[in-house]
Formats: C-alpha cells, sequence, structure tokens
C-alpha cells in the first residue's frame, strides 16, 4: 500500500504540537511528587477516598512532636502536650520524625507539587514524648497515651518500640485507651535497629502491631516478624513531608504504622457506631492473606486492604479480637462480592478527581482536539489537491483554477468554458461529452456534413448540406439514392418511424 507522505505532514505536525504544549503545562513537581507515593496506588487509597478521607477523627502522633507550620499540614495539627516533663504543646519537631508520619497520616496535598495521606482529613493531635533525638523514656510513654485519650483521641500511632515487653505503666496506660474506646497502632520493630523480636509497645495484647512490606506487597526484610504480629503495611521507601518544610523517603516499619494509623482513622469516619473492637476486627478480617495460609510471623493475618475495610460486610464484635481467642484469618464471607460490586453511590463521593485523572483526561481532550484540526486540515489540502489533478487532466492552468475557485467557470467575473467542456451544472450530452446531438462529438469546422462540405464518402450518412426530411410515407434515403431492392432492409442509420 503507498502512503501519500504530503497528505500526513499536516496530522504529524498538530499532533506534534498539541503534546508538546500540554506537555510544557504540566507542573513537573506535582507529578514527581505523587509518584513517588507507589503506597498509595498499591493501597488503592484514591479509591477509599470515595468512600471516607477521615473527617472529624483525631490520630494522636506519639513521636518527637510535629511541625504544625508545614505547608501540608497547616490547619491539621491541634496543639497537643508533652509527656517529658518539658512546658509548651507537641507543635515543635526538632528531629523530623514524628513530622513525616504526620504527614503520611494526614498531609492535606496543598499546593501544586504536594503530597497526599492515607487520612488527609483526620486532626493530628502531636504528644511529644522528648526534645530532640534520642530515646524515649518509659514514663514519658506511659504518660502520653494518656494525655492522648483524655484530649479526645480515637486512634493513637505510636512509631517507635523498644526490646522487651512494655513496663506495668505503659500496660497499665494502654488498656486505659483500650477501655477509652481507643485503637491502638504499634511499630513491629526495625533489624537495622538491633531488633530481632516485635517491640515494645507494638507487642502488648490488644495493640496492632504493625509489619512492614515492599512494593509488589513482599515482605520488608528490614522489619522484625514475630507470632505478636497483627498486620502487614508499606514500610520500604514510604515518600511524604519532612523536616524543614521539606519531603523525604523513610524506612521501617515506622512508616507501616502511620499508614495503619490513617486507614483506622478512615474506617472511624465512615462508621462511626463502631466501637474500637470492632474497627481493629474490621482490619484483620478484611485484610489480604499473605505468606503461609492464616495468622502467620511475617504477615498477621495478611496486607492491609483499605477499600475492602471500609466496605466489606463484616460480622461484629464483642470484644477486641486481639484480646481474645486468635481471629479468623479468612475475610468477611462477602468481601469478595463488595470489592468487586463497589458502588461510589452506595456510600456517597467526598471526594474528586486526583490529579492524575485530570491530567490523563485532559490529555485526551488535548489529543482529540489536535485530531480534530489535523483532520479538517487535511481534508482542505485534499480536496485542492484533487481539484488540481482534475485541471491538469483537462489541460486547465493553474491560474484559471485559481480564478475559478473565486467566480467559478461561465459564472459571472469568471472565465469561460473552456473548448469542448459544458458550464458546471450542465446534464452530459448524450452520446460523448459536449455533443450537440445524440451519437456525435463537437462539431468540426468544414467536416462532413457542414454547408459546403463535401459528401460523406462511400457510406451512408448525412448529405451534403444536412438531413433532408424523408419521402412521403417512404424510408430514410438520401435524395438520389436507388430506392432498395424489394425484400431488403434500408441502409444502417435509416429506418421507419413506427
Amino acid at each position: 500500500m503507498r502512503v501519500n507522505v504530503g497528505a500526513l505532514r499536516p496530522i504529524t505536525a498538530g499532533l506534534l504540537a498539541g503534546l508538546m504544549v500540554l506537555g510544557a503545562a504540566q507542573p513537573a513537581a506535582a507529578a514527581d511528587r505523587r509518584a513517588e507515593q507507589w503506597y498509595l496506588d498499591e493501597l488503592r487509597i484514591d479509591r477509599a477516598h470515595k468512600v471516607s478521607t477521615g473527617r472529624g477523627v483525631v490520630v494522636a502522633v506519639l513521636d518527637s512532636g510535629v511541625d504544625a507550620t508545614h505547608p501540608e499540614l497547616r490547619g491539621q495539627v491541634l496543639p497537643g502536650a508533652r509527656s517529658y516533663g518539658a512546658p509548651g504543646d507537641g507543635r515543635a519537631d526538632e528531629d523530623g520524625h514524628g513530622t513525616h508520619m504526620a504527614g503520611i497520616i494526614a498531609a492535606r496535598n496543598a499546593g501544586s507539587d504536594g503530597v497526599v495521606g492515607v487520612a488527609p482529613d483526620a486532626k493530628i493531635l502531636p504528644i511529644k514524648l522528648r526534645k530532640g533525638t534520642g530515646q524515649n523514656s518509659n514514663e514519658a510513654v506511659a504518660l502520653g497515651i494518656r494525655m492522648a485519650v483524655d484530649a479526645g483521641a480515637k486512634v493513637i500511632n505510636m512509631s517507635f518500640g523498644a526490646p522487651g515487653m512494655s513496663d506495668p505503666d505503659q500496660e497499665s496506660a494502654i488498656r486505659y485507651a483500650l477501655e477509652k474506646d481507643v485503637v491502638v497502632i504499634a511499630a513491629a520493630g526495625n533489624t537495622a535497629d538491633g531488633a530481632v523480636d516485635v517491640s515494645s509497645p507494638a507487642n502488648t495484647p490488644g495493640v496492632i502491631a504493625v509489619t512492614g512490606t515492599t512494593r509488589g506487597g513482599s515482605f520488608w526484610s528490614g522489619s522484625v516478624q514475630g507470632p505478636e504480629a497483627v498486620i502487614a503495611a508499606p514500610g520500604d521507601g514510604i515518600f511524604n513531608i519532612g523536616p524543614e518544610h521539606g519531603y523525604g523517603w523513610g524506612d521501617g516499619t515506622s512508616d507501616a504504622a502511620a499508614i495503619v494509623s490513617g486507614v483506622a482513622a478512615l474506617i472511624r469516619a465512615e462508621h462511626p457506631d463502631l466501637d474500637a473492637p470492632n474497627v481493629i476486627n474490621r482490619i484483620i478480617r478484611t485484610a489480604r492473606d499473605a505468606g503461609p495460609t492464616g495468622r502467620d510471623p511475617q504477615y498477621g493475618f495478611g496486607l492491609i486492604d483499605p477499600v475492602a475495610a471500609l466496605t466489606a460486610d463484616v460480622p461484629r464484635v464483642s470484644a477486641n479480637p486481639l484480646l481474645g481467642p486468635a481471629a479468623s484469618a479468612s475475610a468477611a464471607p462477602d468481601q469478595a462480592a463488595e470489592d468487586d460490586e463497589f458502588d461510589v453511590t452506595k456510600y456517597g463521593d467526598r471526594g474528586g478527581p486526583t490529579d492524575q485523572q485530570v491530567m490523563v483526561i485532559g490529555i485526551g481532550i488535548a489529543v482529540a482536539l489536535v485530531v480534530l484540526v489535523a483532520l479538517v486540515v487535511f481534508l482542505i489540502w485534499n480536496r485542492r489537491r484533487y481539484r488540481r489533478e482534475a485541471a491538469r487532466a483537462a489541460d486547465v492552468p493553474d491560474e484559471a483554477l485559481d480564478q475559478a475557485a473565486g467566480h467559478g467557470y461561465g459564472q459571472p467575473g469568471g472565465p469561460p468554458v473552456p473548448a469542448g467542456h459544458l458550464p458546471p451544472g450542465a446534464p452530459p450530452a448524450p452520446g460523448g461529452y459536449g455533443s450537440p446531438a445524440p451519437g456525435y462529438g463537437p462539431p468540426t469546422p468544414g467536416g462532413y456534413g457542414s454547408p459546403g462540405a463535401p459528401p460523406v464518402p462511400g457510406g451512408y450518412g448525412p448529405p451534403a448540406g444536412g438531413y433532408q426530411p424523408p419521402p412521403q410515407g417512404g424510408p430514410y434515403a438520401p435524395p438520389g439514392a436507388p430506392p432498395a431492392p424489394p425484400g431488403s432492409y434500408p441502409p444502417p442509420g435509416s429506418g421507419n418511424p413506427s
């Protein structure tokens, strides 16, 4: 098949121009930062946000404090408190660790180049456990838990750990939180910190101990494991906000615990009638089983699934499933059906299209417009090319064609109709293009049949001077021609009208 390269030039040029303009209109930083948050895509957080964004839920972050002036957290951070014996509140962070955890939970995507938290409408209650870097004291942790409960937190995030079991004060504070309808979540621990078992306070009964996974859901080698593991979440290369109004990556079960705390906030906002035991039950009953069947030391009950935790039909429980007999590791019976037949209208869409969806829609519209413009240009070009080829076939000069495009042959002000051609719109003459009579071409001056021209030699045809009327009642024949023999047919071209 032959391709007309000239015909493709306007289309190709139009497409390239449109795509270049579209690409220049996209802010590179926004796409880059959001693209680094792979864990949000893997957890289908955009889909979860159509059901819940965590509005109205207070999440306590027990850590190094939270920088409330970070653009991604403005308006999200409550005053909080300090539990290490110094005056002031929790809205300061010399270390940056607590700010990073708060961003994973509730970053607002404040600018054109921001990041998104798991529960962007949740409020952060910062409980500052220490000044600067260093270790948290048992007393500060125990007091911090009680401060968070008394300040109205419904979820407590503890992204830290220490070897061994919790001391009596911490265990007492955790029981206090569970009795006050608070979901308590803690990091299982990292091997890089020297941990070999699930750390304290994650190993305390009733606490959701979170291990880490990599992109794709594999168990992260930097995470500890043990029988106390409850749930697994992304913990390797977690991009979000950092110190000094910056952004950065974090590795560890600390990040995984913050993700689970965000999911707990989503559940509490969507199901405000559920108490803490049933929120915990939803998290473990809707987890995607990984590793050995059932609960295992690496994944616990499985990989966290925010959409299923929000939408699945999960039977209620009357007590914290982490305090009684081991809960069933299988998902709720109707989870798969609920997940596959997810209906946003059933839950009320609280979110809008994501930046990626807007970008895809914009690209689609731009490409469609470019193709449409290119098609119009091609049709105009092709029509002009066709007319010129037709004109060349009829030996019409380009100048006459250009003039005809403005006035038209045979029109007032236009060029005359070329010899041997009919005016535009005239019906074709039978017997030939431009013939004056059926069966004849254009008359030739001085030719046969013209006045004063010689008779047609050696055959039948019009006599000199044109046709004569036939004899009355007789066949058509030239004057002076001998009559046809009896019983024969008249010469060709003659005949009797019937």
